[in-house]
């Protein structure tokens, strides 16, 4: 099998034609659902986030697959609309390769706006607070994208809160789709009253005790390594697929933008793991 952007695409139309929905009215456009959602999956893996620079590659990176594509502003309301099928597919993905065994969540800040005012001037107003960004030691006015995934970085489930949210419930929300016994988390999950609560429902969440001593040390080490693989699934979203870089106005943009990047990356994992490589090897896919 050959990995390359042509293979990425083209799975994720396989799976996105699946899904199809009967045009009921005028003319059906001359680019369909699928091929959007496998043309915004090629998107997100090349890391590109400007539409319309994305969309002058596609003759280049992909001669004669999509001959008659949208322009910019038809391409991003239509994909905005299509959120809830690259959903369905990710989850068919997911529940595929889904293998079982230990759980890993995390949290990361993805800013919204950074300009004088934008607390009450931007679309995000009333959705997006202050919060501290760890990675980036400091403050910044967004979200908060929570993410739950196998021990290989296979993303299960996630959702989006205020940047200054607590963690804890929505990892509740999560874990009530997902099977779950034993869930690795950071720092910002610890609570003794959460941890009871998670256990009568049969989840044992482990987390890194407040203080680091000769006696838990091998155990923080153990922890540390394991959840290694979601900063490394963090990486692949934020650093390869540019997701800091979204460019999103509006909460819809943003939840766009978010989920192409999960199934581009959930459907590289399938090829790769069809292939015998590395789940999270995704640079065979970047269109280079």
């Amino acid at each position: 099998m050959t990995l390359d952007l042509e293979a990425l695409v083209s799975a994720a139309y396989l799976f996105a034609d699946d899904y199809r929905v009967p045009f009921t009215y005028g003319r059906p456009p001359h680019t369909s659902d699928a091929e959007l959602v496998a043309l915004a999956v090629g998107q997100a893996a090349m890391g590109i986030s400007s539409d319309r620079q994305f969309l002058g590659l596609v003759p280049k990176v992909l001669p004669g697959w999509f001959p008659h594509l949208p322009d910019q502003s038809q391409y991003n309301r239509r994909l905005r609309a299509l959120v809830e099928l690259m959903s369905h597919v990710h989850e068919r993905l997911a529940h595929l390769l889904d293998v079982g065994g230990i759980r890993l969540v995390d949290g990361t800040a993805l800013a919204v706006a950074s300009y004088a005012g934008c607390e009450k001037r931007s679309h995000f107003s009333g959705f997006a607070r202050y919060g501290y960004a760890k990675s980036e030691h400091r403050f910044i006015w967004g979200v908060r994208l929570i993410l739950l995934t196998d021990e290989r970085g296979l993303p299960l489930g996630y959702t989006v809160v205020p940047a200054n949210e607590h963690e804890r419930e929505p990892l509740a929300h999560l874990l009530t789709g997902t099977p779950a016994e034993v869930v690795i988390a950071d720092k910002g999950f610890w609570g003794e009253s959460f941890r009871t609560r998670l256990a009568a429902d049969g989840v044992c969440l482990l987390t890194p005790d407040r203080v680091r001593t000769a006696v838990n040390l091998g155990f923080e080490r153990a922890l540390a390594s394991t959840r290694l693989v979601i900063e490394s699934v963090f990486s692949n979203l934020k650093g390869q697929m540019k997701l800091e870089r979204h460019l999103a106005r509006t909460v819809p943009g943003l939840a766009l933008r978010i989920s192409q990047r999960i199934l581009a990356l959930t459907v590289g994992m399938l090829l790769n793991t069809l292939a015998g490589r590395p789940a999270r090897a995704l640079a065979a896919f970047d269109g280079r």
